[in-house]
């Protein structure tokens, strides 16, 4: 099944857990109060053990862990045994849930790769990895006031950058609210987030007034398969625009690349199927004058450290989305990964984050679950 001498999986283990958020956090796409995952871990015959994070999200048609866990039960016995470089192949391209299987595969894969090489992730992704990266802080779309609030408390913790949610109740209350947030921090750079929920007449009108108070990136103002719709606001737009929902599309992320549609790509290894994916697109991007930053899907620690070493990697600088862990009220690391003054720092070896026995044992929802030669 291996090569001789190939690095091979002797054991898989899996445990699913839940974790609150410590304020309900509303986008677009829906609310979350919670976010539930699956912990993956791959033993190489060699001793040496990595660790993956599956938190598909259903509300922007990710799967389900229940998805996540019927993958592994088929899908887990063909890893045992099997050389590292081949695990992924075994693995379908599509599906529910399948995004999030490959990324806690690929993430557990360089962990595993990381650890043994006693090197940091993002230095096997890079010959030149970055230390340390800027973070946004990220607030839900609430009114004016608690808006406001969360923003205040935000640039006290040391961010310069904040995203702020949109596109939950008409356009004139997403500009009441960066005016709010404007007047009450001017000296901050504002990114809105729309989730795809504006029309082309609602983004045309918002651009010059978003404009005007200092907003510098929109992301995903059009419906996600709306490539030409990106590419019509991009063309004249007084501020940066982004594709998000888009990338995670196969065949819009192509059309954006082709149309240069975007100034900018988010890029979520959860929902596109690992760190190494979203590199290689990052990449690509880039040869045609696209940057990209990275973004966690609320993660645990464990998925905001593989976007991190994506983030140190990434051939373009820029503010990355990875201050989520800040919303957890409980993690399953010993040590969360939490921005300081408005930057993480670049851990290892491997991903640098380490299970907490006891912190998965009070947020899982199901024993462990394993294969093993």
């Amino acid at each position: 099944m291996s090569a001789p001498g190939a690095h091979t999986i002797a054991a898989v283990r899996w445990r699913p857990f839940r974790l609150p958020l410590r304020h309900r956090f509303e986008a677009a796409h829906g609310t979350l109060e919670e976010r539930e995952g699956v912990l993956l871990e791959l033993h190489g015959a060699d001793g040496t053990t990595g660790i993956g994070e599956a938190s598909p999200m259903p509300s922007i048609g990710g799967g389900t862990v229940d998805d996540v866990l019927r993958l592994l039960g088929r899908y887990a016995p063909a890893l045992v045994g099997r050389a590292e470089d081949g695990v992924v192949a075994v693995l379908p391209a599509t599906g529910a849930g399948v995004a999030a299987l490959c990324c806690a595969v690929d993430v557990a894969l360089l962990d595993l790769q990381g650890r043994r090489r006693q090197v940091p992730v993002a230095a096997l992704l890079t010959e030149t990895p970055a230390g340390s990266v800027l973070v946004n802080a990220v607030i839900g779309g609430d009114e004016p006031e608690e808006v406001v609030a969360h923003a205040r408390e935000a640039v006290q913790a040391g961010y310069s950058v904040l995203k702020l949610k949109a596109g939950l109740g008409g356009i004139e209350r997403d500009i009441a609210c960066v005016a709010a947030l404007r007047e009450a921090c001017p000296d901050v750079v504002i990114r809105l987030d729309v989730n795809g929920a504006w029309d082309e007449r609602i983004a045309t009108e918002a651009l010059p007034r978003l404009a005007s108070l200092g907003v510098e990136l929109l992301e995903q103002p059009g419906p996600a398969d709306d490539v030409e719709l990106l590419a019509r606001l991009r063309e004249h737009a007084p501020l940066r625009i982004a594709a998000d929902e888009s990338v995670a599309i196969p065949d819009a992320a192509e059309r954006v690349l082709e149309q240069r549609a975007a100034d900018l790509l988010v890029l979520k290894p959860m929902v596109l199927g690992g760190v190494r994916p979203a590199l290689d697109l990052a990449r690509r991007a880039a040869e045609v004058g696209i940057g990209s930053f990275a973004t966690t899907t609320f993660d645990s620690s464990v998925g905001i450290a593989a976007a991190l070493h994506l983030a140190a990697a990434l051939p373009w600088d820029a503010a990355q989305g990875l201050g989520t862990g800040e919303h957890l009220a409980a993690d399953i690391t010993t040590a969360p990964l939490l921005p300081v003054e408005g930057r993480l720092e670049v851990p290892g070896p491997g991903l640098g984050v380490t299970v907490d026995p006891s912190a998965l044992d009070d947020q899982a929802t199901a024993a462990w679950s394993a294969v093993s030669v």
